[in-house]
């Protein structure tokens, strides 16, 4: 469901980092200060204003270059690598997201991910799926790295409390690229979501936590309180409507590897060592479930294979075919809950996920504002599918109401959802269930 990216970013939805104290060599106060005088100066022209950014532009890559070393230092990762500094504008993030967004998907594929996020209820039906993830970046996105061009690209926006936890967040992404090859990491893995977004923990997680070390000194981050770390994951399950964050839902989604993913690499440097992330890259996590729960992520337990025999869901809808198939996982139900229930209700009810997959369905004529869905969540339990059903109940009564499907057998829970009239007179809740358990085996 998601729509992976070749960069790594740095994103400010809420204020939702925690800040131990000014790192060594934090550049935030002195640099945006200079540039507010120089480039922002009400009277300066043309030219002044493209002298004052080159030398904004010079003091921030100056104070990366310095970041970089001491980040390397903490991390125990050696700069081994070249790279480079550039400040981007908003106008610049939003036209490089949408770049990369075309490397990866089509313009069909991206418009159906849309289409089937306003399935799930995470953005309104009919709204466009690539605007809505433009808008949403554009708001939030303070830095990106780009590991095509070894770039570190730092928003000429940010401000002075910002800057040294973008610069070291993003100078971390330059360290694991340096190691771990980020470029071939950073792409899309088709039909695999949640493998996809668990990457994202993994590495949004360790920059995190890599800056976090850096601005804790020698103290280290075993002086990061577990309260501290699970305080500001929960605040992000808290973006809600009237925060003035756009979507909040998928904000929800988008924000958690950086908060989320950096409590459990946080956690297992703590534990292990980093020389125990660091073999994460060698074998990455394969769900989100994995990279939530420690325990989960060191026995590397692995999902539960859904398959789905697309005939009996085809018979019963002979006038639609199959758009797109994917999973959802742990994460990306966990954020949808948080619309209807309290951090610490809905991670117990998302923790006993155990594998998923869903299909899309449109019909072949006249294509709806969003497609029939249909998929089957396995739990670990009977009991932790019957925890998850209600809260999931009440988020589709929220975002689908009279158009949606929920059933639970046992330790599964089979849900389907529609806009309004797509299934027809005559194809009943009933007849749609009796299929769906015949299309779906474990």
């Amino acid at each position: 469901m998601n729509a992976p990216l070749r960069t790594s970013l740095s994103l400010a939805l809420i204020a939702c980092t925690p800040t131990p104290g000014p790192g060594p060599t934090d550049p935030g106060e002195r640099v945006e200060e200079d540039r507010d005088r120089d480039v922002r100066g009400p009277d300066a022209d043309a030219e002044q204003e493209a002298e004052a950014r080159a030398a904004a532009q010079a003091k921030v890559d100056a104070a990366a270059r310095r970041i970089i070393q001491e980040v390397a230092a903490s991390r125990g990762l050696p700069v081994s690598g070249e790279f480079s500094v550039e400040l981007i504008s908003k106008d610049g993030v939003r036209e490089f997201v949408r770049e990369v967004m075309h490397e990866e998907m089509s313009a069909e594929e991206i418009q159906i991910s849309g289409r089937v996020q306003a399935a799930l209820g995470v953005v309104p039906v009919g709204s466009d799926g690539e605007q809505v993830l433009l808008d949403l970046l554009e708001f939030g996105v303070l830095g990106i790295y780009d590991p095509k061009r070894k770039t570190l690209l730092i928003g000429d926006f940010v401000d002075r409390g910002a800057l040294g936890m973008v610069v070291g967040h993003e100078g971390a992404h330059g360290l694991q690229d340096m190691h771990f090859d980020l470029e071939a990491l950073n792409h899309m893995t088709k039909g695999r979501s949640d493998l996809d977004t668990a990457k994202t923990f993994l590495i949004e997680g360790d920059a995190q936590a890599s800056y976090l070390a850096w601005m804790t000194g020698s103290e280290g981050i075993g002086s990061i309180g577990d309260d501290l770390l699970e305080t500001q994951a929960d605040l992000v399950l808290q973006i809600q409507d009237g925060m003035g964050i756009p979507y909040p839902t998928l904000a929800r989604m988008l924000q958690m590897p950086y908060t989320d993913g950096t409590r459990s690499v946080i956690e297992l440097a703590r534990s292990e060592g980093w020389g125990a992330v660091d073999a994460l890259y060698a074998e990455l996590p394969t769900t989100t479930e994995q990279m939530l729960h420690l325990d989960k992520l060191v026995e590397r337990e692995p999902a539960r294979p859904v398959n789905i025999d697309r005939a009996p869901l085809l018979d019963l809808l002979g006038d639609h075919e199959v758009t797109w198939e994917d999973e959802l996982g742990e994460a990306s139900l966990l954020a949808m809950i948080a619309d209807v229930a309290p951090p610490f209700a809905a991670r117990a009810a998302a923790a006993g996920w155990g594998g998923d997959r869903y299909i899309a369905l449109d019909h072949k004529t006249d294509q709806a504002a969003a497609p029939l869905l249909v998929g089957v969540i396995v739990w670990d339990s009977a009991a932790e599918a019957k925890q998850f059903e209600p809260l999931f109940r009440d988020y589709l009564e929220k975002h689908k109401p009279n158009a949606h499907l929920l059933v639970r057998k046992r330790d599964k829970v089979l849900y389907a959802t529609h806009h309004h009239d797509a299934l027809g007179v005559g194809e009943p809740d009933a007849a749609l269930a009796k299929a769906a358990w015949q299309a779906f085996s474990f």
